[in-house]
């Protein structure tokens, strides 16, 4: 069985004298990560009884030995969103059962607001200077889970992913096999470690192929694209957003060491992709994946790849296509998408009937409705809660976002469906404008007629400055407003 650290620590001892971290302060080492993780685990051994640990730290190469560290004391880390209220981290804190929470001095704040519904768990503060003493103590045994990552929670309570170091390891492998990824490669870091996007393709990928990690505190533009022009990077991945702004940032920008830059998190507008490409000669592959996942399920590759897909599946996992009756579709029709892999989460952590709903016979229920053409590639039409039914009709937001996304004076846009007394529901459109320039109602509905059926054109149009948004950046349509 694959036991993360035990992977780490081979990569290690291969590499141990290159630079496996570089952030604004000092380079490190794959020696010097591996013995501060080590004095890090012997401290937890120690000190902290319990097996699960929640971490609760900023991006940071503290952040990444921790990670490793709880893993090398044979316990679980919960990896907490620091931009969650302190009701919600009280409720993570709780469910997990963690017995203890590492965090920063940058997050006092929040400690204190926490500590009510810690019983009683330990709280150790990640730069006081006691925090991992140089000390040795015996190996810890495996343990499994390797993280409880919990979800946004945008039904109901967040719930907790449970997934093994096998789960991690084999989509680590996968992406790797797909990616050709090898330690001359350097990536980029720019999203937040308390996803699994990030643990996956930013911590884990580099650190066991033993390439070289540049750390970014916070997304600036100016600052990334002199990262990448500094560092040679040829690897990062990023949202959809964040290609927008690169792509309109000003400035001349030598992006000529980019091999793989990888879109995620949510869908990349193909206006997006092709502005990038436009600006900087460096087409973005976009991929698709899901926590339940670990995270990575398909992926576009320099070798193949079809814009407006999010690729095929990659070396290891199998996507069917469903209909309602749980029946695999022809190609090309539109059905929910289905995953089976290694991959795979073991479950919701302590709900079992939740679990049972999402996973059938080995088969995970993505909740995305998608197609699949003949090569394998597959188009995600979107959310199949957010499915539109008008007097009938079915309408994929994605394709009514996809024209609008087009329009000149368009910067982003989101659709969802609203009650209609007519035809039961109509599309609703929320935009927003480029800086500096204004759109009405009337122009954007003319240019739908001109591109969409006539029952997809959105009944309501709304300009508006920004949408409501999770702590990685991606639109969050439950809260739009359907009046």
């Amino acid at each position: 069985m694959t036991w993360l650290p035990e992977a780490f620590d081979k990569a290690a001892q291969a590499n141990r004298s290159r630079t496996a971290l570089v952030d604004e302060d000092r380079s490190w080492t794959f020696g010097e990560l591996a013995e501060e993780s080590d004095a890090i685990a012997a401290m937890l051994r120690e000190k902290v009884p319990g097996d699960t640990v929640g971490v609760l730290l900023l991006n940071s190469p503290k952040y990444v030995t921790t990670l490793l560290g709880v893993w090398k004391a044979g316990k679980t880390p919960v990896p907490l969103n620091y931009l969650l209220p302190p009701q919600e981290l009280a409720y993570i804190i709780r469910d997990s059962g963690m017995s203890a929470l590492i965090a920063s001095q940058f997050f006092a704040q929040a400690v204190t607001a926490v500590k009510p519904f810690f019983g009683e768990g330990m709280i150790l503060m990640a730069d006081a200077p006691d925090f991992a003493p140089k000390s040795s103590s015996p190996p810890a045994s495996f343990r499994d889970p390797a993280l409880y990552l919990y979800t946004s929670g945008t039904t109901g309570k967040p719930k907790g992913v449970e997934l093994t170091h096998v789960n991690l390891a084999t989509n680590v492998e996968s992406c790797q096999r797909a990616g050709g990824f090898d330690h001359r490669d350097s990536f980029l870091c720019l999203l937040p470690f308390f996803h699994t996007y990030a643990i996956t393709g930013t911590i884990l990928l580099p650190l066991l192929n033993g390439s070289k990690m540049v750390l970014v505190d916070r997304f600036q533009p100016l600052k990334v694209m002199k990262l990448i022009e500094d560092h040679g990077i040829s690897v990062f991945l990023a949202i959809p957003s964040m290609y927008r702004v690169l792509a309109h940032t000003e400035g001349d920008f030598n992006l000529n060491s980019v091999r793989f830059p990888i879109s995620g998190g949510e869908p990349l507008p193909v206006a997006v992709a092709e502005a990038f490409q436009k600006r900087f000669g460096v087409p973005i592959f976009e991929g698709y994946g899901q926590t339940e996942a670990s995270p990575v399920i398909s992926l576009n590759v320099p070798e193949k790849r079809k814009i407006g897909t999010v690729g095929r599946a990659l070396p290891g996992v199998e996507i069917a296509i469903w209909d309602e009756q749980k029946t695999p579709v022809d190609i090309d029709v539109v059905g929910e998408i289905m995953v089976r892999a290694p991959s795979v989460m073991k479950g919701y952590y302590n709900l079992p009937e939740e679990t049972s709903k999402t996973i059938t016979r080995e088969w995970l229920h993505t909740g995305d409705l998608g197609k699949m053409d003949a090569e394998g590639f597959v188009t995600i039409t979107g959310r199949k809660k957010d499915l539109i039914i008008s007097a009938g009709e079915n309408i994929y937001p994605r394709e009514i976002e996809e024209v609008l996304a087009q329009h000149p004076k368009v910067k982003e846009v989101a659709v969802i469906g609203v009650k209609d007394e007519v035809r039961g529901e109509v599309p609703k459109a929320f935009v927003i404008a480029r800086e500096g320039l204004t759109v009405d109602e009337k122009e954007l509905r003319q240019f739908c007629r001109e591109n969409l059926a006539g029952y997809k054109v959105p009944r309501h149009i709304a300009v508006v400055p920004d949408l409501p948004r999770t702590p990685t950046g991606k639109i969050l349509k439950r809260m739009l407003p359907t009046d």
